[in-house]
């Protein structure tokens, strides 16, 4: 038995719960049902046919959770698609490939997570961008190359230096 008997079933379905979209049957996957699937649940893009994984639909999964990078066809995956996924789940840097890790898409991923440095090639990580990842999580600082650790320290010395000055609004009366 089906149960999932008509789209509009179907629809209310994923709509509830964009995963329910592994259950419907094929003929049923509309665009329309593919597309609720995905905004309730990005990931669920997995479970979307081929021929309905448009730019649309992609864009929609890794807006609704980064991770669902995974899933978007290579030919799909452009910067903006990888900086929408980063930056929703910084995670999904682990999904981002080589070619489109532009300078653009790996500060963004450190910027939401420090540790996701170390998901960006060593030729990429400039002084900039170890800053700004052991700026967001000190742990990030394993994965700064050697020639940046002195200066990278010095900068978190030289704003912590500025944080803790006292504040005066000149002379007390």
């Amino acid at each position: 038995m089906r149960k999932y008997r008509s789209v509009e079933v179907a629809l209310e379905a994923v709509r509830a719960d964009g995963l329910a979209l592994r259950d419907v049957p094929e003929d049923l996957k509309t665009a329309e049902v593919c597309l609720a699937a995905v905004r309730e649940y990005g990931p669920a893009l997995a479970f979307v046919p081929k021929e309905r994984k448009t730019p649309e639909v992609c864009l929609e999964a890794v807006r609704q959770d980064g991770r669902a990078l995974k899933f978007v066809p290579a030919r799909m995956k452009t910067e903006e698609v990888c900086i929408l996924a980063v930056r929703q789940c910084a995670r999904a840097m682990k999904f981002v490939p080589e070619r489109l890790k532009t300078p653009a898409v790996c500060l963004e991923a450190v910027s939401q997570r420090g540790l996701s440095l170390e998901d960006v090639p060593v030729p990429m990580r400039t002084e900039e961008m170890c800053l700004a990842a052991v700026r967001q999580h000190a742990g990030a600082m394993q994965y700064v190359p050697g020639r940046y650790r002195d200066a990278v320290r010095d900068a978190l010395v030289q704003e912590a230096d500025a944080s803790t000055e006292p504040e005066t609004d000149g002379p007390r009366p």
